[in-house]
């Protein structure tokens, strides 16, 4: 697959946000590896397949999910985004706030149609 441009990974990024904001799976399915590796600003570590469970499941829904000050660096082999995420989501039951800087990591994967981008690691590091 071609080497992605900044905007092209940040396209990535906000069809991520509007995934998770419409707890679409089928659409977060189609842009996580299966060999994520998500750990959240809290600490708590998920796999693709606990992250996406917790959506499906509804233990986990995003309620308002803004990206800022993204910044996109492309990489032999893989894409990085670093950002700050300003949420409310609902967790276990509870509203939540969250206020984070993150980094993300896309990289090429095979797939049905040849290849393509899928996040493989989320870094989320809590704000004060």
């Amino acid at each position: 697959m071609d080497k992605p441009t900044d905007r092209t990974i940040l396209e990535w990024e906000q069809r991520r946000r509007e995934a998770l904001l419409a707890g679409d799976i089928t659409a977060l399915e189609g842009l996580l590896s299966d060999a994520l590796v998500y750990v959240h600003s809290t600490a708590a570590r998920d796999t693709r397949d606990s992250y996406l469970r917790k959506i499906r499941d509804g233990a986990l829904r995003y309620l308002r999910l803004e990206l800022s000050d993204l910044q996109a660096q492309v990489l032999p082999g893989a894409a990085l985004v670093t950002g700050r995420m300003n949420a409310t989501v609902l967790k276990d039951g509870q509203e939540k706030q969250v206020s984070s800087v993150f980094l993300t990591v896309w990289v090429p994967e095979p797939s049905d149609s040849g290849s393509a981008w899928r996040l493989r690691a989320h870094q989320g590091t809590p704000l004060p």
